[in-house]
């Protein structure tokens, strides 16, 4: 199976191949077909499986088309930590290099200034933690109501982090009619309740651990 295969659009695949992707993994395989369709997913699945590609190709695909808007974010990516927020925004870069999207990084230890200023700029895709984004939202820098796409990855380090009241604010923020696409490596039951609560009729995904060589 290709890239191609799964429904994205051409530019799209070229930013995965020039990746040196050539055949999608499981998570992959499985999970960029249904972002496509709009359907809200639970993922199980570890770092290594190739999740971040499995939503960030079907998400720059989705963004194309659209416009930005002034402290608007058209999409949010929720990750526990600024390390892994940061590796998003990079894969973010390189599989978008043919697209026209902006993104802001929203983590906490950077200078505020210049996060404000891309949100004023407007962007497509805002990779954030979820302490730095409440932040701003309650200093009135970011509105979430023209937000369509929201991704909780790492769902049980966001558990563990004391991350869960601040996301269910987030969620609650969003608008209802949005997709959300949840990524944990465990199901505890807070994290069921969690999808419960703000997905809608999600399609279940489960990938074995990648083998270790």
């Amino acid at each position: 199976m290709s890239f191609q295969d799964l429904g994205l659009f051409e530019a799209v695949v070229h930013g995965a191949q020039r990746m040196g992707y050539v055949e999608p993994s499981p998570i992959q395989a499985q999970a960029i077909p249904s972002v496509l369709m709009m359907r809200d997913i639970i993922g199980i699945a570890q770092t290594g499986t190739g999740k971040t590609a499995g939503f960030v190709l079907p998400m720059i695909d989705i963004l194309a088309h659209g416009r930005r808007r002034a402290l608007m974010p058209r999409s949010l990516i929720l990750e526990p930590t600024r390390e892994l927020a940061a590796q998003v925004a990079e894969n973010f870069e390189k599989y978008g290099k043919n697209h026209d999207l902006k993104m802001a990084l929203l983590i906490g230890g950077v200078q505020m200034g210049d996060q404000v200023k891309a949100l004023k700029d407007g962007v497509d895709v805002l990779i954030a933690t979820p302490g730095r984004l409440m932040d701003l939202f309650e200093r009135g820098k970011i509105m979430l109501n023209g937000c369509s796409m929201l991704v909780i990855d790492e769902a049980d380090r966001m558990l563990d982090m004391g991350f869960i009241p601040d996301i269910e604010t987030i969620c609650s923020k969003l608008p209802p009619q949005r997709q959300t696409l949840l990524f944990s490596a465990t199901m505890p039951p807070v994290i069921k309740k969690l999808a419960d609560k703000f997905l809608s009729n999600p399609k279940y995904i489960e990938v074995a651990r990648p083998a270790s060589n």
